[in-house]
C-alpha cells in the first residue's frame, strides 16, 4: 500500500482467486478506512483475475463513500478484458495505467 498525496495506491501482483481474494479484500477495506479520496486498485501486476477477485472490486465500490473514489488499473486480456466482459469496465472507473488513475478528474 503506498501513500500519494490523497491517493492510496494498492499494487496487486500474482493471482486473485478464490484462495486470494479475501486477502486483497482486507487490503482494500483498511484503504478505503482510511478514506482519502482516491484509491487505486492497480491490476497491472495480476497474472489471472477470476470472479472472486471481481466481486472484491464490486464490493469496493459499494463499500466507497461519498468521499472516496474508487479508481482500478487494468489493461490487456489478463485484467481488462474479464472488466469488459462482466461490464464492470463500465461500473467502475477503469485507467490504462496508474498515472492515469492517479491524475484523472
Amino acid at each position: 500500500m503506498e501513500r500519494s498525496d490523497a491517493a492510496v495506491v494498492l499494487g496487486v501482483s500474482g493471482e486473485v482467486d478464490m484462495l486470494t481474494a479475501e486477502e486483497l479484500k482486507a487490503v482494500v477495506v483498511e484503504a478505503l478506512d482510511q478514506r482519502p479520496a482516491v484509491v487505486v486498485i492497480d491490476l497491472l501486476g495480476v497474472g489471472f483475475i477470476g470472479s472472486a477477485g471481481l466481486a472484491v472490486l464490486v464490493e469496493a465500490q459499494q463499500r466507497a463513500t461519498e468521499h472516496t473514489r474508487l479508481r482500478v488499473v487494468a489493461a490487456g486480456s489478463v485484467t481488462l478484458r474479464p472488466l469488459q466482459i462482466t461490464g464492470l469496465d463500465v461500473a467502475l472507473e477503469v485507467y490504462p495505467t496508474r498515472a492515469a488513475a492517479l491524475n484523472a478528474d
